[in-house]
């Protein structure tokens, strides 16, 4: 009998340190990255000194620089990191759908993509390896004639955890990337993640997906900055997507500003205004819930737990609208015809623009 109830102990006391395993992989304390670096110079074909013999060098020091800060970021000890948006640098080639590179004969935006896995990503995972942390790396990737705007998350011993490609693209990205399809969410040992690319964090639909995914924080590599001051405390955009969905925003972008980590009520917990190659970190407890502390709240809802309220209140049997592939809106937009997909206007596109990086002529 007392070993029947030893082996009945044994199994229990297995069963819970199991269960609390999985429970203290889903959400824990974290220290959370992201790069604040800065521009590189870069070749441009509309530069009236362009010069090709300067591209993969420029893009290949661009792309080290900002590996040395991921180095960084491992030194201080974070569990996370995100680059920013292209982080080898090819983004203004994406313009130049008509210029052939020399050394392949390819369209140069598509030579200068990588695979995944390839030799880019190998050396990204050997920094996560070392430093046991999961790194977000942001990268044109390039699966045979299509190139994707992709994010590849690689977890602590360096492996590709998997990979995020852009969904929504802005029309002039549509001339030479190709869209992903799917809104995948990935676990860590610390809590559940998520990319929203660039101005995919415009449409509040993308955040909202993540967060009924169970996505405890959503990363946003962008070209595009939101903020009007020094502070993401003027960036209204990022706040309302953290607090519509008590969720942690953290954008990275290129510059000295712009970056940082937003918490699930909308406040500013790290950034660095006015500091140019750096990491920009915060530790973060994912096992908190945003609550009230109030015995009312309890007591009239049955619980105090914000984003429970949120989410059990939800009536999507209602929702029917925002699938709808063709809503009433686009009535009043029949005569609007977007370049996407008209090879004739986006090269006549590319010659009207006609502006590179030091030309100051961008529209």
């Amino acid at each position: 009998m007392k070993v029947r109830f030893f082996h009945l102990f044994l199994i229990h006391v297995l069963i819970s340190c199991f269960t609390g395993t999985l429970n203290s992989q889903t959400r824990r304390i974290a220290k959370v990255a992201v790069i604040q670096g800065s521009r590189s110079p870069a070749q441009d074909p509309f530069m009236a000194d362009y010069d090709h013999a300067k591209v993969r060098p420029q893009s290949e020091a661009h792309f080290n620089k900002l590996l040395g800060l991921f180095e960084q970021a491992g030194r201080m000890g974070a569990d996370i990191v995100c680059g920013p948006e292209n982080m080898h640098g090819t983004g203004p080639y994406g313009l130049h759908i008509d210029v052939t590179d020399p050394e392949t004969g390819e369209i140069l935006f598509l030579s200068l993509a990588t695979p995944v896995p390839g030799p880019l990503t190998d050396r990204v995972a050997d920094i996560a390896r070392r430093y046991k942390m999961y790194i977000i790396a942001p990268i044109c990737e390039r699966e045979q004639d299509k190139v994707y705007n992709t994010s590849v998350i690689f977890d602590c011993e360096g492996n590709i955890l998997g990979k995020y490609r852009k969904t929504v693209l802005p029309v002039m990205e549509t001339w030479g990337y190709s869209t992903g399809d799917e809104y995948p969410v990935f676990e860590t040992d610390f809590a559940t993640i998520a990319i929203a690319t660039c101005w995919e964090i415009r449409f509040p639909e993308i955040t909202t997906i993540y967060a009924l995914k169970g996505a405890d924080i959503i990363f946003n590599p962008t070209m595009g900055r939101e903020n009007s001051g020094p502070s993401l405390a003027s960036a209204p955009r990022y706040l309302t997507r953290a607090m519509d969905n008590y969720i942690y925003i953290a954008p990275v972008i290129l510059g000295s500003n712009g970056c940082g980590i937003i918490d699930f009520n909308g406040k500013v917990v790290a950034e660095a205004p006015g500091v140019t190659d750096t990491v920009v970190m915060a530790e973060i407890d994912f096992s908190k819930e945003p609550v009230y502390d109030s015995e009312w709240w309890t007591i009239i809802n049955g619980t105090d737990n914000h984003k429970a309220i949120h989410f059990l209140s939800r009536r999507p049997e209602t929702y029917k609208l925002l699938t709808e592939p063709d809503p009433p809106i686009l009535k009043r937009y029949r005569d609007i015809h977007l370049t996407t997909g008209d090879r004739q206007r986006q090269l006549e596109a590319v010659k009207k623009v006609d502006y590179g990086p030091g030309e100051n002529k961008t529209p």
